[in-house]
């Protein structure tokens, strides 16, 4: 059994310095391929211009002085595109180290824990080594999470639009947060308002987003309290809500509750698990669509967060 867990603990590890080293190449190749492209830009337009010079013999000092001034500001622009991207590589970077960090270092404890102590019993060491289990499965979550994260934001991933019944998978997603419910004593209600229910999207990506809103809404819901869904059929859009009666967000929150990573209650959040992407990763998908995600949330008496989809003929 030792043996067996220092192996483990050792794979653990390994796999999680297999994956930094990977994000990090990713990130840094993304920086790299962003370079060379606004490298390139420039070149061109610096060709250009000499071009043009070089074919008026008669410019004259006050059109020169305009162009290089135009120059100036699209290399200056340029370079804060550079920027922008150098600082989204280092957030990157810290966040992940931040987030998995958790997880690690509790995998470590437990595992370490039942090694030091041969004689544990049997029911202790079981617990510990579910805990250990649990945390794991928290960290594949993350690294999921952030393998599809890095596909929306680098243009990777591409969408399977079809029509399908929108109602028919609230039905199955309410399915599968049913055990998540039951556990805070909280009522999922699901309403369809208006004909008809046939959107135009990807089934997949849009339970995706239904699941992380609906399980969100659980999560930080009071006990006995309501999740619903609602569906109301708007001309050529179904706008989708996703409303509780929880805990709500603070307004001072509430416009970077999509970023990644962004936790309105870092240790409450930790402590329940989640990697901090959900919402953010709800946003890419629903604006892959061509459509925004919506937030209206009062502190102390829960949120409601907002959708809508092109119906299909």
């Amino acid at each position: 059994m030792r043996a067996i867990l220092m192996t483990l603990n050792a794979d653990i590890l390994l796999l999680v310095l297999l994956f930094m080293i990977m994000a990090t190449v990713v990130v840094s190749l993304l920086w790299f391929i962003r370079e060379r492209r606004l490298l390139r830009s420039l070149q061109t337009l610096i060709a250009e211009e000499k071009k043009e010079n070089l074919e008026s013999k008669h410019s004259n000092p006050k059109d020169m002085k305009e162009a290089l001034r135009a120059l100036f500001e699209t290399r200056k622009e340029e370079l804060l595109q550079l920027q922008r991207l150098e600082n989204y590589r280092r957030d990157y970077i810290g966040n992940v180290a931040h987030e998995l960090k958790t997880p690690i270092f509790s995998i470590q404890g437990y595992i370490d824990t039942v090694l030091d102590d041969p004689e544990m019993d049997l029911e202790t060491r079981e617990k510990f080594l579910q805990r250990a289990n649990k945390n794991a499965s928290r960290l594949g979550q993350i690294v999921s999470d952030l393998d599809t994260i890095t596909k929306y934001e680098s243009g990777f991933l591409v969408l399977n639009i079809q029509p399908f019944d929108l109602l028919a998978l609230v039905n199955e997603v309410v399915e599968s947060l049913e055990l998540q419910a039951h556990e805070k004593q909280i009522s999922i209600q699901v309403y369809a308002q208006g004909e008809g229910n046939m959107v135009l999207g990807d089934r997949d990506r849009l339970a995706q987003v239904l699941t992380n809103l609906g399980f969100n809404s659980i999560r930080y819901g009071v006990e006995g309290g309501t999740t619903r869904f609602r569906l109301s059929n708007i001309g050529e859009k179904m706008m989708v809500e996703v409303a509780d009666n929880g805990i709500g967000i603070p307004h001072e929150h509430q416009n970077r509750v999509f970023e990644r990573f962004f936790r309105v209650d870092k240790h409450r959040n930790r402590a329940t698990g989640g990697s901090g992407l959900g919402l953010s990763i709800c946003k890419h998908i629903v604006e892959a669509h061509g459509e925004t995600i919506d937030l209206i949330s009062t502190e102390g008496a829960g949120s409601v967060f907002t959708f809508s989809l092109k119906t299909a003929d």
